[in-house]
């Protein structure tokens, strides 16, 4: 004699199934340090995949370190020849070229019209 669960029995194509959902992504952006490249940046890679990141204690605080595990300490970063970006960011001086795009001022098209403007106004006898 069989007898019966009380708990409910789900069916692969029940709709209330929460955990079919599809999980949250976290939006992945560029992390520099100043204009430096960092190895703890998402988009980061190591071409011997030799980078490993763990937890070091520091100052009675846990912290993110990048490892390395072909000289066996902490990764040097973009000073590796062996340094690479999967958004090809990585300049040869060590610098994110992400970092470097929020830096530079983007001017609009009225800016620039009223240089032009400004520019026209001059008289050439103001110059001679």
């Amino acid at each position: 004699m069989n007898k019966r669960d009380p708990r409910p029995r789900f069916q692969r194509d029940h709709p209330h199934r929460h955990f079919q959902q599809r999980p949250f992504q976290k939006k992945m952006f560029p992390m520099p340090i100043g204009e430096k490249c960092n190895p703890l940046c998402p988009f980061f890679i190591c071409t011997r995949r030799a980078l490993v990141v763990g937890n070091k204690s520091y100052r009675g605080k846990i912290r993110k370190v990048a490892f390395c595990r072909l000289i066996g300490g902490e990764c040097i970063g973009a000073e590796c020849k062996f340094a690479s970006c999967k958004l090809n960011a990585l300049l040869p001086d060590g610098r994110c070229a992400k970092a470097l795009e929020k830096k530079t001022k983007k001017t609009t098209d009225e800016d620039l019209f009223k240089e032009m403007r400004e520019i026209e106004d001059y008289d050439v006898e103001d110059f001679l």
